[in-house]
C-alpha cells in the first residue's frame, strides 16, 4: 500500500484541478449556486464516509469523491461569497474573510489530523472530525438564498 500511496496524492491532486476547471467554466449557468455546492459538499462528505469505513478496499473511490469535492469547493466557495457582496468594499472584506478564513482552517486541519493520529494511532477521529465539519457547511449551504442577493443588487 505505501507503494500505492503516491498514486493516490497524485491522482488526488489530478481530480481537484480538473473539479476547480469543470466549476470555474459551468458556474455562469447556475444562477442558484446551491444547485452544485449542495451536491459538491454531499460528495466530499461521502468520501469521509469511505475513508471511515473502508479506507483500503474504496481508497480509489474515495480519492474520486474527495478530489472532486475539495478541488470543486475552492473556486465556489470564493463565487458563493461574491455573490452576496453588493459593493467593492465588501467584496474585499468578505474575500479576504473567506481566503483568509480558508487558509487558516487549512493550515491547522493536518496539524490536528497529525494530533489525533499520534494519540489515537489512526486518523478515524480526524476524519469524523472532517466530516462533520462538511455537515454544518450543507446545513450552511442550505441557508444562502440568492433572492436576498438579487434585491439587494437591485436585479
Amino acid at each position: 500500500m505505501p507503494r500505492n500511496s503516491g498514486f493516490l496524492l497524485g491522482g488526488l491532486t489530478l481530480t481537484e484541478v480538473c473539479a476547480g476547471l469543470a466549476v470555474s467554466a459551468l458556474i455562469s449557468r447556475l444562477p442558484d449556486r446551491r444547485m452544485l455546492l449542495v451536491p459538491i459538499l454531499v460528495l466530499l462528505l461521502s468520501g469521509m464516509i469511505l475513508l471511515l469505513m473502508a479506507p483500503l478496499s474504496l481508497a480509489f473511490v474515495a480519492m474520486i469523491l474527495l478530489g472532486i469535492g475539495i478541488g470543486a469547493l475552492f473556486p465556489l466557495s470564493l463565487i458563493v461569497a461574491l455573490d452576496h457582496a453588493t459593493n467593492v468594499q465588501e467584496t474585499g472584506r468578505l474575500m479576504g474573510f473567506v481566503q483568509g478564513g480558508g487558509y487558516i482552517l487549512a493550515s491547522v486541519t493536518p496539524t490536528l489530523a497529525g494530533v489525533i493520529r499520534q494519540h489515537t494511532e489512526g486518523l478515524e477521529q480526524a476524519w469524523t472530525i472532517m466530516a462533520w465539519g462538511v455537515v454544518v457547511l450543507i446545513v450552511m449551504a442550505f441557508r444562502f438564498r440568492p433572492s436576498s442577493t438579487d434585491r439587494t443588487r437591485g436585479r
